[in-house]
């Protein structure tokens, strides 16, 4: 499970692609975001991107981009928002996947960073493909329980604000999960 909303693990209805588009239709959203665990696994994924794109609709599909499809719809109503593991969350980062998402779709960059090795990773990966990276990159305090979050936001804004090398490379912006300051779930 890639999802960190527990109560998403195991709810919800099960609806066609036809049915789904029919409920956003009726809502008059401007914009549909697809998340939760990780919508690139889904099947039907194409097919529910065309369809909502087909209303005149934006369509964001939020990623944590270790998987690559080629299949989904080449159209201007599509973005990705590309939310790469770092090292803190336990994974590997995935470069390869995460550059061809950024070659053959329109996507933003956000980054959860907790560590100055998290920064690290971020940098390098934007250092060694500054001409895919979209600006501005979103750099995003991650919450660890060995911390309060609001002092990690604050340490985080400070490791990014101090660090030149990475602003003269590509404009940065540290977004904090606001919530999660103000103490709410």
């Amino acid at each position: 499970r890639f999802c960190d909303t527990a109560y998403a693990w195991d709810s919800g209805d099960t609806v066609s692609v036809s049915e789904l588009a029919e409920r956003v239709f009726g809502s008059k959203l401007p914009e549909v975001v697809i998340t939760g665990g990780e919508p690139l696994e889904e099947e039907h994924l194409p097919h529910l991107i065309s369809a909502l794109a087909g209303g005149v609709r934006k369509v964001t599909v939020e990623t944590c981009g270790y998987i690559y499809r080629k299949d989904l719809p080449k159209t201007d109503r599509l973005r990705l928002v590309v939310s790469p593991k770092t090292p803190t969350m336990g994974v590997d980062f995935p470069s390869e996947t995460v550059r061809k998402l950024l070659e053959n779709y329109r996507c933003y960059l956000k980054f959860c960073v907790f560590s100055q090795e998290d920064l690290e990773v971020v940098k390098d990966f934007v250092k060694r493909n500054v001409n895919l990276v979209p600006e501005p990159v979103v750099v995003q305090p991650l919450q660890v329980p060995e911390e309060a979050y609001p002092e990690t936001a604050k340490r985080v804004a400070m490791m990014v604000i101090s660090d030149l090398e990475l602003l003269n490379t590509v404009s940065v912006r540290v977004i904090p999960q606001v919530h999660k300051l103000v103490g709410l779930k």
